[in-house]
């Protein structure tokens, strides 16, 4: 307020001074000197040369005089002037160094500032330096320095101030660098503030300390707060005082009696009062000071004459730039658009210039090749002529020699003719020979060319010569275009540097503008999203109607009713559980109801003084005419002010007497409230306990459920049962708020409740826990003892065996359990019922295998002492297992209903009194999330008030959340602000290793802390321009998942730190680009999934599990928070109970285990059991040895085999790897070794009995899941829960993996292993109306079995081929016809020929499952592209689209998707119609007018994705990606559409965890990288494999010049093979360890050269090949899991693919990102492997 003020104060001077500077800037003569304090000027102003120097440049002075001012002499003796940039004329001579430099400037040319100076030109020397702004000139000036960036001042503060321009305080410091005179301090609070921050937390103008702490006060902390003693300031040792809640003296602690005066240290009297007095009066003088300082800040500054004289010059000043910078913007304006004309006409004259010059060269060229053939041709006629004169010549010359030959060989006519007629046939001779026809055809065909080029040549030569008479229009044009260009240039390069102002400072503007835009823009597309639906919600509502047509309108009227006055009993419940006294609360609160009411007015008055003095001192700052006047009013108006709260002070202490007759009045009425509120109680209980509705609710659903079991039977399809499902979740989800109810019910002897288990019966199996509260009956005196009564029971309808309940006999508690053939009764006899308590007690009933306990905890009302009970009992046969069919069992609390027959040891009266359910096993359960009531009468059956006892103490302080529970606190800024420091605080308790702690989201802004592998992460982002930012616990400090509370504190310093605080600890911080905090809500332990799967989350925060654990004392700024009382807050309960932080089971990934070191004998008198579920055939479940003795329990082939002392003992031939849970039971005594699986026993004799052996109890390792010294085992992939062991040092109970010393790669929370699937399919459900598919005497499915299961059961690959080597299967389970897509954007499959056409109508039919909210699914279309039909996702939502002409129609469901589950989509289309029916409840129509425009489409089909530049220009970019899921199904007018003929990146959808790797399946594929990774001479590649196979293609690498690497396995070896250009080398390693175990390894191939080495997981070897004396490097592509085998040389047999995953692939040590690869080839899995 008070940095506020000053401003409004110093407005004025900061204009005046921007003004000076303007003036200064533009070398105005109208610039002004500014005064303060009668200062004449601002800086000095020398008065203009009028007198010519009297030397001229170059010419040489007198010897006995000097140069000119202006001038220096030079070396040469020459004078030179002087280059001081008109601030100095005087400069050194020999180096003409500028000396006493004017303006305050400096530099040996004066070219520059004075550190605290800014030039008053933007560009070149300053002809003028002012003092910088920092934030006053001349009057405060904080900075060292100054400069100007985007035309503005920035400054470089001193150590004490902060700002751009210093206008206030650093943190740490305080002070108002904007008065005159006042200065930064550093803040002094004696020590005593927040260690977490790195300054002293102080108030930044006034230096009050914040937050003192160590019980300390005062305006510096300096003194020990009221109720406190010692020496605050150096001690440091403030402790309470020891005088029963009375004063004591602050220094020594010396107690005063009640009416003593307390000092102060203060002028003014000692008066009785607390501590809100104290910080009264010291906000008070604070008040005073800060008038002080304004009034002396305000009288400093000058209002005379010479300022208002200046203001108005200001204003003229203004005015004229203002004139001034119109006149230019319109030149501006003018001047781009000219430049923009003639910018657009230059490009077209360039394109014309480019296109004359392209066809003129083109011409050239053809000239230039005409020419030279030409040529050619006239060379060759030119050498046949020649020719042909020789051949005459010849002839001519046999002529004459021929007469010449007569008349010498004096030979007749005759004979001349004879030898001529000889000489013809020599002639025809050699004309028929061969060789000469040839030749004559040669040449008949070059005259034919010849011909042919020279008329070429000629048209060419025209073409020639017409482009040749174009060139001087054309350069003429060139000419007038560069005459226009010249002139526009000069202007051009004259506003260029104007015109690049204006558009930075446009930019600057729009940025604002363009963020507004996206965000409306965001705005708009969720505003119509919302609108979509809202125009879908009348027809939605109207479809849901008539698919419950069906139903029996009385019965769902009937439903209605009750759901809506369930609905009011649950707001009242709301309303009054906030009233109720169970835990003391209300009394509390009544109790000290009014004792501080009276100083709360006060304070409250002395509020409203203190308001109106602050609203004083503001009215002071914005007084500029009249100051003194009104400073004087002001403070005596402060002084009244001041004296009246001391009169209030006085009152207030006069009063006491009827201060205190005032409470006593107010105590009244506050007990007759009181009274009021009891009758009110007892009312809203009586009405919520009133049943009938809820009664008739529990018959109402049931027949409801039956219904949908009805329709369900008779539904079409599966997308029916997948709806119903979802009814079912919801009921489940309603049902698990109510098992939060932790309210008893009173029972009469003859009411009862049947309760939903909740727990898995599978769990109940090996282990079950049960606790609840039970309060018995007030005991009639003549009665000695309780009658005998039936508490609960929990077992089979049928009530002969498998059962476990709780009854009261002989008044005892009695636990009874039955687990097959004989009752097992465990009678609590050290505690009688009769001797209870008349209040809750806590009982808990257990069973581990065939042990058995009863717990009894008493508490007490006046301390937290309890006592406790225990009895302990053993089932004597065999049976281990409670084995509960979940169709067949009941749960019944305090009563039976009439029809059900209780088993002998049970079959007693019904229970009076209370109970309230606790929990069963890990799970809370409640009465209220019942099935059916049972007499229970709502006037009878009021709950049992809950009393303040120790155990129930934690209740209040914690809260609990299950994982789909979360908390909501809205507008979290009423209790506090964000502020310099902003924090959040919480504790935690969790065994759980993954979690969402706090989440807070604001538009595309969020911030989120989360646990991952038990550690913290935060991800954040306020709208950083950089992106979000991760902070996380690097160096593993601060373990969480433990099952210890851990308290979190995350800290915001300055809006740019982020710090995270665990157990008072930093733990890491990380700077953030300076952003506020912009958010107003937070979500606690999780969010709704609307939330969790949006877009801007999900792509950040791929975490969407939500927390399991408990939490307290959530507070933001130290202000607490009740998480209850938070209207939208789900699923969240009270306390934290113990059982569920127990860590029962652990899951194992195939390389981890878990051990610890305990006090047991497992060779002498030795007894334990665990559970196991699992997939996988072979594995170690438990191990433990002592010295050559092992004991160990394992799979082997699916068997179990226990080892004991090299004695084994194996269960029948029965597989175990099913998926469901087993029991395993094992005992060695001296005489047997026995194993028990299940229910199945097997066992041997002991071999060492009668020997005299004894084996030493002694603590030493064993291991569950594997074991780190057993190589000959591998380890375990499953879970393992509820362990026992027999102890010698404590009793049998389950293990808490928990506390295990050793947690290798160990999940203690979630079992991520599905039940086997034929067993799922197999299994004849209670309501099938089929027969289930049986085999054949060949092995064959029969005829009625269905080829596919419409609702996605899975199916075990029968013939899968598996390699001998290998502990993975080569195929993991996958679901069958469904196939995996993602990973790479272009990710998909494409089918090319299909049957018949569907121009006309079309119906296409497909099966989905996704968790992602955009992709595309299906698209079609012409090869331009206009006619298109696809299927996509935006949003979560399904959108299915065509052309019809050239309009688009589109259909977009309401609802979204993307929730992982299958769902059956059928979109059709008919002409110009459209139709898109999700899971057969869902259908959406659209139309458009039909046009007579031809619909034509050719293939191919693209599923999952489209080919890379496809479907960009139909559909939003987002979808373009592929569709990250699976696929299953696809039909075209009901007939299967054929295999695909190309697959990119698809494999099939797979069971079970995955995990990060890329996935190479059986079928084959591969990864090419790009060319610029370098494997040429020099390289290193890395990489980890899981193999399924034992041999196949790792790596290739190939050149076109026959070089080449290679790396593959052969058998479990590994090889790799190298051409260097000369010869082929290979080398190769055989690891010890296989590396088909089902493990991760790691394989290491460098090249230096000619040499190779290759390591497999640490064993080396190496090679050394021939040295290519020229080696070339090469950067060539790179294939990863297999190579087509048109690249293998006939030295490299044809590749076999890889098998198996790949992850952390790494070339010279840059990570290789496969999603970012140049292809991805047929069936591999991105990012995405199969753990089993």
């Amino acid at each position: 307020m008070a940095r506020g003020s000053a401003w409004r104060a110093l407005l004025p001077l900061w204009l005046v001074w921007g003004a000076a500077c303007s003036s200064a800037a533009s070398g105005d003569d109208g610039a002004f000197p500014f005064d303060v304090e009668g200062s004449s000027a601002v800086g000095r102003q020398d008065p203009p040369e009028t007198s010519e120097s009297r030397v001229v440049p170059g010419r040489l002075p007198p010897a006995v005089e000097k140069c000119d001012a202006g001038f220096f002499r030079a070396g040469s003796g020459e004078c030179l002037p002087c280059d001081c940039n008109g601030n100095s004329n005087e400069c050194a001579d020999g180096s003409g160094v500028c000396v006493h430099c004017l303006r305050n400037t400096t530099g040996e040319h004066c070219e520059k500032c004075l550190d605290g100076y800014i030039s008053d030109s933007i560009r070149g020397p300053p002809q003028f330096c002012q003092p910088c702004p920092c934030p006053l000139p001349h009057l405060a000036n904080f900075a060292e320095s100054c400069y100007r960036k985007n035309g503005a001042v920035r400054c470089i503060c001193h150590e004490n101030y902060a700002g751009p321009n210093c206008e206030r305080c650093a943190p740490g410091y305080y002070g108002n660098p904007l008065l005159v005179g006042s200065t930064c301090k550093k803040c002094d609070c004696s020590g005593n503030s927040d260690p977490n921050l790195i300054f002293e937390d102080c108030d930044e103008v006034t230096g009050q300390c914040r937050n003192c702490l160590r019980n300390t006060t005062g305006f510096k902390c300096e003194r020990c707060a009221p109720g406190y003693y010692g020496d605050a300031r150096r001690a440091k040792n403030c402790a309470v005082c020891n005088c029963g809640g009375g004063p004591c003296d602050s220094v020594t602690g010396e107690c005063l009696e009640e009416g003593s005066e307390l000092p102060t240290g203060m002028d003014c009297p000692t008066i009785s009062c607390d501590k809100c007095i104290w910080d009264l009066t010291d906000d008070l003088r604070l008040a005073a000071l800060s008038m002080e300082e304004s009034k002396s800040g305000l009288l400093s500054v000058s209002s005379g004459a010479a300022a208002h004289r200046h203001v108005n010059e200001m204003n003229s000043t203004i005015y004229l730039l203002k004139a001034r910078l119109s006149e230019r913007e319109n030149q501006y304006v003018l001047r781009k658009i000219q430049i923009n004309n003639a910018e657009n006409t230059m490009k077209s004259l360039m394109s014309d210039i480019e296109e004359l010059a392209e066809k003129g060269s083109q011409a050239s060229r053809k000239g230039h090749l005409v020419e030279k053939e030409s040529m050619e041709t006239v060379d060759h006629a030119t050498k046949l002529v020649k020719q042909a004169h020789d051949m005459r010549d010849k002839i001519q010359e046999i002529n004459s020699k021929m007469l010449y030959y007569g008349e010498e060989q004096e030979l007749g006519p005759e004979e001349i003719s004879e030898k001529l007629v000889l000489a013809q046939k020599m002639l025809d001779e050699i004309r028929r020979r061969q060789p000469f026809f040839t030749q004559q055809d040669l040449v008949n065909e070059e005259v034919d060319e010849a011909h042919e080029l020279l008329s070429q040549a000629e048209s060419w030569q025209r073409l020639h010569n017409d482009t040749r008479s174009l060139f001087p229009v054309v350069l003429e044009q060139l000419d007038d275009y560069n005459a226009k260009l010249s002139k526009q240039h000069e202007k051009v390069r004259e506003q260029v540097e104007v015109v690049n102002t204006s558009l930075s400072a446009s930019v600057n503007s729009l940025r604002t503008p363009r963020l507004t835009l996206l965000e409306l823009d965001d705005i708009i597309k969720n505003a119509s999203g919302i609108y979509a639906e809202i125009d879908g919600a009348k027809t939605e509502l109207q479809r849901k109607l008539s698919n419950l047509s069906n139903l029996s309108y009385d019965l769902v009227q009937e439903a209605i009713d009750h759901a809506r006055n369930l609905q009011q009993e649950a707001d009242e419940l709301s309303r009054n559980l906030h009233s109720s006294d169970m835990n003391g609360l209300v009394q509390k609160a009544l109790d000290a109801s009014n004792v501080y009411e009276n100083i709360a007015n006060y304070v409250s008055e002395a509020n409203e003084t203190a308001e109106l003095a602050l609203n004083i001192t503001d009215r002071i700052y914005d007084a500029v005419n009249g100051i003194d006047t009104q400073i004087i009013y002001h403070k005596d108006e402060s002084d009244n002010l001041l004296s009246q709260a001391r009169e209030l002070q006085a009152i207030a202490d006069s009063s006491n007497e009827e201060a205190v007759a005032d409470t006593s009045r107010r105590v009244g009425g506050a007990l007759a409230r009181k009274s009021a509120l009891r009758n009110r109680l007892n009312d809203a209980i009586k009405r919520l306990q009133a049943t009938e509705r809820v009664r008739n609710l529990s018959e109402v659903v049931p027949q409801l459920l039956d219904q949908l079991r009805t329709v369900e039977q008779k539904r079409p399809a599966s997308n029916v049962s997948a709806s119903i499902q979802r009814i079912r979740e919801l009921i489940a989800q309603t049902r698990s708020v109510a098992s939060k109810i932790q309210v008893s019910m009173m029972f009469d002897g003859q009411s009862a409740v049947e309760v939903h288990p909740k727990a898995s019966m599978d769990d109940l199996k090996a282990f079950t826990s049960l606790s609840l509260y039970m309060k018995p009956p007030m005991k009639q005196q003549e009665e000695p003892g309780t009658a005998d009564q039936f508490v609960l029971y929990l077992g089979s309808k049928n009530a002969k065996k498998e059962y476990m309940g709780l009854a009261i006999k002989n008044d005892n508690l009695v636990y009874v359990y039955n687990l097959g053939t004989k009752d097992v009764e465990i009678p609590l006899d050290s505690k009688p019922v009769s001797s209870w308590p008349a209040y809750f007690s806590i009982v808990k009933i257990e069973r581990v295998g065939k042990h058995g306990k009863v717990f009894l905890t008493v508490p007490s009302l006046s301390s937290t002492a309890e006592e406790k009970f225990i009895k302990k009992g053993e089932f004597a046969g065999d049976d281990s297992l409670l084995d509960l069919d979940p169709e067949d069992t009941v749960f019944y609390v305090g009563g039976v209903p009439s029809n059900f027959k209780l088993p002998a040891s049970l079959n007693l009266p019904g229970f009076s009194g209370c109970l309230e359910l606790a929990t069963l096993n890990n799970d809370v359960i409640s009465l209220y999330n019942f099935k059916h009531i049972y007499n229970m009468d709502p006037s009878k059956s009021v709950p049992c008030a809950r009393d303040k006892l120790a155990f129930t103490q934690s209740r209040a302080a914690s809260y609990f959340f299950d994982g789909s529970s979360y908390a909501v606190v809205r507008d979290i800024t009423r209790r506090g602000k964000f502020g310099q420091v902003t924090r959040f605080d919480i504790e935690v308790r969790t065994p759980a290793d993954n979690g969402l702690v706090l989440l807070m989201v604001n538009g595309s802004m969020f911030f989120s802390l989360e646990m991952r592998n038990g550690y913290l992460h935060v991800f954040y982002d306020f709208g950083f321009s950089s992106g979000p930012v991760h902070l996380e616990d690097t160096l593993k400090k601060a373990l969480i998942s433990d099952a210890k509370y851990h308290e979190i504190s995350i800290i915001y310093h300055n809006d740019k730190k982020m710090i995270l605080v665990v157990d008072r600890r930093h733990v890491k911080s990380m700077d953030n680009e300076k952003m506020k905090i912009p958010f107003t809500d937070i979500y606690i332990g999780g969010a709704p999934p609307e939330i969790l799967q949006s877009r801007t989350l999900r792509a950040h925060l791929p975490l969407d599990i939500n927390f399991r654990g408990c939490m307290k004392g959530f507070q933001f700024q130290k202000k607490d928070f009740n998480l209850l009382e938070q209207t939208e807050t789900l699923g969240v309960g009270y306390g934290c109970p113990e059982d569920s932080l127990i860590s029962r089971r652990a899951y194992f990934n195939g390389q981890s285990f878990i051990a610890s070191t305990q006090k047991i004998s497992f060779f002498d008198g030795f007894e334990g059991g665990f559970n196991f579920r699992t997939l996988q055939p072979n594995g170690l479940l438990f191990y433990y040895s002592s010295g050559s003795d092992v004991f160990s329990v394992s799979l082997d082939n699916g068997t179990v085999v226990m080892d004991v002392k090299g004695t084994k003992v194996q269960s029948a031939d029965k597989q175990y790897n099913d998926g469901l849970s087993h029991f395993i039971v094992t005992s060695v005594s001296p005489t047997r070794y026995e194993l028990i699986v299940d229910k199945s026993r097997l066992g041997s004799k002991n071999p060492t009995k009668g020997k005299a052996e004894h084996t030493q109890t002694g603590e030493k390792k064993f291991y569950f899941g594997g074991s780190p010294i057993s190589p000959q085992y591998a380890n375990f992939t499953g879970c393992i829960s509820n362990a026992y062991f027999t102890r010698p040092d404590r009793d049998v109970e389950v293990e808490d993996f928990q506390r295990y010393s050793e947690k290798v790669h160990t999940s203690l929370y979630e079992c991520p292993i599905e039940p086997s699937p034929l067993f799922l399919l197999h299994k004849k459900g209670k309501n099938s109306s089929k027969p289930k598919a049986s085999q054949n005497k060949k092995g064959e499915k029969s005829k009625d079995a269905p080829s596919w299961d419409p609702a996605g059961l899975k199916f075990l690959e029968r013939n899968t081929p598996r390699d001998s080597h290998c502990h993975l299967s080569s195929s993991p389970r996958a679901i069958e016809h469904a196939y995996q897509y993602g990973g790479t954007a272009n990710s998909r499959q494409e089918f090319e020929h299909l049957k018949g056409d569907f121009g006309e109508k079309a119906q296409f039919s497909i099966r989905l499952k996704t968790r992602s909210s955009h992709g595309m699914i299906f698209y079609v279309s012409d090869q331009e592209e206009n006619d298109f039909m696809t299927l996509f996702l935006a949003h979560g939502r399904l959108v299915f689209m065509f052309n019809v002409g050239h309009k688009k129609l589109k259909i977009r469901s309401q609802e979204k998707y993307s929730d992982g589950l299958w769902h059956d989509v059928i979109f059709i289309r008919e002409k110009s119609s459209g139709r898109l029916i999700i899971d057969g409840l869902r259908v959406l129509e659209e139309s458009l007018p039909p046009t007579g425009a031809a619909w034509k489409i050719k293939g191919p089909i693209y599923l999952g994705g489209v080919a890379p530049g496809r479907a960009v220009k139909n559909v939003q970019i987002n979808s373009v990606y592929s569709f990250s899921g699976c696929l299953s199904n696809l039909q075209l007018n009901g007939a299967s559409i054929p295999s695909a003929s190309q697959t990119f990146s698809v494999t099939p959808c797979f069971e079970g965890p995955m995990e990060t790797g890329t996935y190479f399946s059986t079928e084959g594929g591969y990864v090419v990288l790009d060319e610029s990774f370098n494997i040429g001479l020099k390289f290193e590649i890395a990489f980890e494999v899981r193999p399924r196979s034992s041999s196949g293609t790792l790596v290739h690498g190939h050149s076109v010049n026959g070089e080449y690497l290679n790396v593959h396995m052969k058998n479990g070896q590994v090889i790799v093979k190298v051409n260097n250009g000369i010869r082929d080398f290979s080398t190769s390693v055989t690891p010890k360890q296989s590396l088909c175990d089902g493990r991760w390894h790691r394989i290491t191939v460098i090249r230096d050269s000619n040499v190779v080495q290759l390591d497999v997981d640490s064993e080396v070897n190496h090679v050394v090949g021939p040295l290519n004396p020229k080696p070339v490097d090469h950067r060539e592509p790179v294939f990863v899991g297999g190579v087509p085998e048109s690249l293998l040389t006939p030295r490299l047999a044809p590749g076999k693919p890889f098998t198996g995953c790949i992850r952390h692939f790494v070339i010279d040590g840059r990570p290789v990102s496969f999603s970012k690869a140049a292809l991805v080839s047929g069936a591999v899995s991105v990012n995405s492997c199969p753990v089993a």
